[in-house]
């Protein structure tokens, strides 16, 4: 990083002194160019290209990724002919954008280089008048196992027109200043489609032995060397081993990388795992808080051991420390993260300069992709300016004049509040009722599998101690107590609560905090009512299997975590089975006789009687608590309402009402 960019962040100059991370931090030879470091920013989709072209959305969003330290940029995917996704190599009108996106990383002493990318039958061609679905050979499948089709196998002519496409999309990426290209060999998109005899079923020169599988592979990578020339890094994108029935396994894939390193055509292997036909293998692909960090090391190990150019590797790298074990055991050369600079692009600057706990952690929640699955830009659960890189990004400006900010509530609202007020030179005070900090945050921690999400409060409250804020803890916000304190600014962040529901019968009714921490007796069989389909069901549900309870998990949505994102959901739904929770969707409870659970199904009359039933335990849609902010009406000279006080929607949101009244006041 810049040394005015690090004195401007407020980090110690390291300038001459040794790197907190050695590994980390020493630089790599990279065909003809020498990273400065071995953070490489993994190509991911964005959701912030437009009608195939780069926006200055885009170019902000890899921007603030290179000026926070990352030494190479790599862009999202790149459709190699127009149609497919949201970025395209359409035509010679992409040179331009090259060397706009190429210059704004340059400047931070970042290398650009561009994913060319094919997707195959992974993803149907927009570019006709009909969906077009193409591949090696006409083999079925169902995309996340409800998407049905059936490709068209590609004429010989048709394979040398796309190959033909990947040599005029690198000679675009030479001439618009672009470092290198990485030629996507991975996730079954269109070469690896190819290399596997699962998807490849051809009896011409393209199909039956090893060689003809991958010559398709070898045909990309000498278009694209012979078109960038020899002073243009190329890499290739590789799965380490595939990990479904059928696919290429781990040894098939490292014979594959010695040919593919045999031939000479490239500068690295960028090694990755899973895919994106079905729910568990992008799972895999980008693993949640349930994988461990780090977790595909042995991996690039083994591929490491059989090539001769660097590897870089992926797999929920977390934490700087995670970053420097993987080198130093010789896993790969280089450190491959996505989310993780998504959640902080200045991971980079902050680890090299020994600010560890500044480093906002990714928690693996999920929510980027959860809004890219729902057609939207990438967004993060607790780092705000992601998708706002073009106007929040860059240093919080200080403000004109200092006033007195009090805060009520010490959730993750509250505290990004009182956080991005502090830093702006406001004097704040944090009223918290409880004894901790965190808000509700802290028991959607406590249930299995969600524990990471605490690190999202701690790193808040960690983040307010370091800016000067005032935490009282145990004291009410009253109007008395908020008055007394003189503010100038009253930010209202009481939360939510979720309403114990009213049942008819005489089972007992047992709140979900109550069920999730065990404080309150339970039974052997309890019916879990879900009315919203989001986290706190799943959460209640696996905590009471994982005691031994026998959950009956009743809910009128269509399916049960509809509001999950997928992959969260094929993890959790897998694991919820496995402890024996039954699942009743479309249903209502009718009525409750004895120890008796009449269930209405289906949006019919048909009843199902669940006997034996001892408890239930209702998650029912949370209601704001917004008591203070009408009583201190009139009292105070400016006043906020922000966070699920608002309105009930969870921590991301929460965090960025916070951020925004933090950067209005």
């Amino acid at each position: 990083m810049p040394h005015d960019v690090q004195q401007a962040r407020g980090e110690p100059d390291t300038t001459g002194q040794q790197a907190a991370f050695p590994h980390l931090f020493s630089p790599l030879t990279v065909g003809s160019i020498t990273l400065k470091n071995r953070i490489v920013n993994s190509a991911h989709q964005t959701g912030f290209a437009r009608d195939g072209q780069y926006t200055a959305q885009l170019i902000a969003y890899h921007r603030e990724r290179a000026r926070g330290g990352a030494a190479v940029i790599v862009s999202q995917a790149t459709s190699v002919v127009p149609g497919y996704l949201d970025l395209w190599s359409r035509d010679d009108g992409i040179v331009d954008e090259y060397r706009a996106v190429a210059e704004a990383v340059n400047e931070y002493g970042a290398h650009y280089f561009a994913e060319l990318w094919h997707p195959g039958r992974q993803s149907h061609y927009t570019g006709a008048d009909a969906e077009i679905y193409l591949a090696p050979s006409a083999v079925p499948f169902a995309s996340y196992g409800v998407d049905y089709r059936v490709p068209h196998a590609l004429e010989p002519a048709e394979i040398w027109e796309i190959v033909r496409a990947f040599g005029d999309a690198a000679r675009r990426c030479q001439q618009g200043g672009v470092a290198g290209a990485e030629v996507h060999f991975a996730h079954w998109n269109l070469v690896e489609q190819f290399m596997s005899p699962q998807t490849n079923l051809r009896e011409d020169e393209w199909g039956g032995s090893l060689e003809n599988r991958l010559r398709f592979a070898k045909e990309v990578a000498s278009a694209v060397r012979e078109a960038a020339g020899p002073e243009f890094v190329v890499g290739a994108r590789i799965t380490g081993a595939g990990l479904s029935t059928g696919e290429l396994d781990q040894l098939d894939m490292l014979e594959i990388a010695g040919i593919i390193d045999s031939w000479k055509l490239l500068d690295y292997l960028s090694v990755t795992m899973g895919h994106y036909s079905d729910a568990i293998n992008t799972a895999r692909n980008i693993p949640n808080m349930t994988f461990e960090p780090g977790l595909w090391a042995k991996f690039g190990k083994s591929l490491k051991s059989v090539v001769d150019i660097p590897v870089f590797l992926v797999g929920r790298v977390n934490h700087p420390r995670v970053a420097e074990q993987l080198l130093a055991d010789g896993s790969c050369d280089a450190i491959v993260m996505a989310r993780a600079l998504i959640a902080d692009p200045y991971f980079p600057a902050k680890a090299q300069a020994g600010r560890v706990s500044d480093i906002r952690p990714c928690v693996g929640a999920m929510n980027c992709i959860h809004h890219l699955h729902r057609g939207e830009s990438i967004r993060c659960i607790h780092n705000p300016i992601v998708s706002r890189e073009s106007h929040w990004g860059g240093e919080l400006q200080r403000a004109k004049n200092s006033r007195r900010v009090v805060v009520v509530g010490g959730g993750p609202s509250g505290l990004e509040a009182a956080r991005v007020a502090a830093v702006r030179g406001h004097e704040v005070v944090l009223l918290e009722r409880s004894s901790t900090l965190g808000g509700q945050v802290r028991a959607a921690a406590r249930a299995p599998g969600r524990s990471e999400l605490a690190q999202i409060v701690e790193w808040l409250a960690g983040q307010c101690d370091s800016v000067g804020v005032t935490v009282e803890l145990g004291a009410v916000g009253s109007t008395d107590k908020v008055t007394s304190l003189n503010p100038d600014v009253v930010v209202v962040a009481t939360g939510s609560s979720m309403p114990l529901a009213e049942l008819p019968g005489g089972l007992p009714v047992i709140a979900p905090l109550e069920a999730l921490e065990g404080s309150r007796e339970t039974g052997l069989r309890v019916v879990v009512l879900d009315e919203f389909g989001d986290w706190q069901g799943f959460s209640v549900a696996h905590a009471l299997a994982s005691r031994g309870v026998k959950v009956e998990f009743v809910t009128p949505t269509i399916f049960p975590g509809i509001a999950l994102e997928l992959t969260n959901w094929r993890i959790a739904y897998e694991r919820l089975t496995a402890l024996g929770v039954t699942f009743h969707s479309v249903a209502e409870v009718a009525r409750v006789e004895g120890s008796a659970v009449v269930l209405r199904h289906g949006f019919g009359k048909a009843e199902v009687v669940l006997d034996g039933v001892e408890a239930i335990v209702p998650v029912t849609l949370p209601r704001a608590e917004d008591e203070l902010y009408h009583a201190l009406g009139g009292l105070v000279p400016e006043l906020h309402l922000v966070g699920d006080a608002f309105a009930p929607r969870g921590i991301e949101a929460g965090v960025f009402d916070g951020h925004a009244v933090g950067r209005k006041i």
